[in-house]
């Protein structure tokens, strides 16, 4: 029997600097081993081996429990478990090829864990689903909106919403203020209210790692919006090399102000290209309401993809309250 091309086993804890390393040419944030180790022993990170043995990439998964069955997916606040991957092929068809044997050593090794319910999304250069879909998992589109940070604050602001830039505007005639922070503790506050309101206590102790043991000024910024001195909306975002990424916000309901969290916004997306990022990823929603409010902002509609399967009884029940993925 020939060797697979690929295969993907549980990283050895002595490849870790490696794995990491390739995360950071290769991946995103979100890969990293600063982020990946927020969410302790509930995740497993993967290494992806050629033929010769050689760590190529890797990806992460987050296992839970839920009514007692084993669930696998993306850790909390992480909108991509990867998979990176050091391509060495360079004509279009062998990297086609080389995704193709990569994503179907992926799904192989999920097909091996063989979980209650696997729903993970996957990397934005994942476009071909083909090796999910033959081994029968449920592709899903999501959607984000990226916005190219090489244009001057009036072509940003020209590409936003007419109601964008009216709340904008708004906030700037009435004397809000975006500054950064590095009081931490102020973002949180803001963050926990809102999420308290959306009822996801369940997020609120990564908040807080995320906050107060990964940030740090080389991988993150904040931005707060004051009014009379008082807090009222917040955004925090996270960064590699090139990408910034939207990944927290919040406000106060008792000072209502639509325009606070718009400046906070537009701020995030100054200070971006500042720091010489390339482009800026709102994390889009499949929440209508939230969708509307991160498109106005004037980003390119990207999608990217969410694999979901689940023992055939309990998905025949999840059809009922989760549809939309199964």
């Amino acid at each position: 029997m020939a060797r697979r091309a690929f295969e993907v086993q549980v990283l050895r804890d002595s490849e870790l600097a490696q794995y990491d390393h390739l995360a950071q040419y290769h991946g995103t944030v979100f890969d990293s081993a600063a982020w990946t180790n927020l969410f302790g022993d509930a995740l497993t990170r993967y290494g992806i081996y050629d033929a010769g043995g050689s760590l190529r990439g890797g990806f992460c998964l987050f296992r839970q429990r839920k009514l007692g069955l084993p669930v696998l997916r993306n850790p909390p606040l992480t909108p991509y478990i990867g998979p990176f991957f050091e391509f060495r092929a360079q004509h279009p068809v062998a990297m086609l090829e080389e995704s193709r044997q990569v994503l179907t050593a992926i799904a192989d090794c999920l097909e091996s864990i063989h979980p209650a319910v696997v729903s993970v999304p996957l990397a934005r250069w994942v476009t071909d689903s083909l090796p999910f879909l033959w081994r029968d998992y449920k592709v899903t589109p999501h959607y984000t909106y990226l916005l190219p940070l090489d244009q001057t604050d009036e072509a940003i602001l020209a590409g936003m919403s007419e109601s964008r830039r009216r709340n904008i505007g708004k906030a700037r005639r009435d004397g809000l203020r975006a500054e950064r922070t590095e009081v931490l503790s102020i973002v949180s506050s803001l963050v926990e209210a809102t999420f308290a309101r959306q009822g996801k206590h369940a997020d609120s102790k990564y908040v807080k790692r995320i906050l107060f043991s990964f940030a740090r000024p080389d991988n993150s910024y904040a931005f707060v919006v004051q009014s009379s001195g008082v807090p009222i909306a917040g955004s925090f975002v996270v960064h590699c090399a090139e990408t910034a990424y939207y990944l927290l916000g919040g406000y106060d309901t008792r000072v209502k102000h639509h325009g606070a969290g718009a400046l906070a916004m537009f701020e995030s997306i100054r200070h971006a290209r500042e720091i010489g990022l390339q482009t800026f990823d709102f994390e889009g929603s499949v929440v209508p309401a939230i969708e509307r409010y991160f498109r106005g902002f004037g980003g390119r509609l990207t999608p990217r993809f969410r694999v979901s399967k689940a023992w055939l009884p309990l998905e025949m029940a999840l059809k009922l309250s989760k549809r939309r993925l199964f």
